[in-house]
């Protein structure tokens, strides 16, 4: 049998959802990914004992929670007044990051369609000024 590790997992709110959970602890880095880790046979994720794949599933204080042989109980933090500000700036943090990915990803997108349209635009030019040849031309 092997040794299971426990963590403790402190939470501000009355509830988390399991994909907060994987989340939090990186064992996913976006909530899309949970649906597909979830539905994983080779992902063993169990709640109180009970098989568990719903990613919506919400965790209260004193649940176990077993992920891959890991397991996490989930507790309620005893200062969660201070630490629910310094939460809400991480959730944003997190949240400026992922508008400036996605805005970078906009961006390089952009920049690469003008470069194609310059180079398409290019070779058309070379092709008018060349003429025919005898390749293309029954064009």
């Amino acid at each position: 049998m092997r040794n299971k590790l426990v963590s403790d997992v402190h939470i501000t709110t009355e509830y988390i959802t399991l994909t907060q959970l994987l989340k939090e602890e990186n064992i996913i880095s976006s909530g899309g990914q949970a649906k597909y880790f979830l539905g994983d046979d080779d992902n063993k994720v169990f709640l109180n004992g009970e098989p568990e794949n719903r990613r919506g599933k919400k965790l209260y204080a004193g649940d176990l929670v077993s992920i891959n042989h890991q397991e996490y109980t989930i507790k309620q933090a005893d200062n969660a007044a201070e630490l629910i500000p310094i939460m809400q700036e991480k959730k944003a943090a997190r949240a400026l990051a992922a508008k400036r990915t996605i805005r970078d990803d906009r961006i390089k997108s952009q920049k690469a369609a003008a470069a194609k349209a310059r180079k398409e635009a290019r070779f058309e030019k070379i092709r008018r000024s060349k003429g025919p040849s005898s390749w293309n031309s029954h064009r």
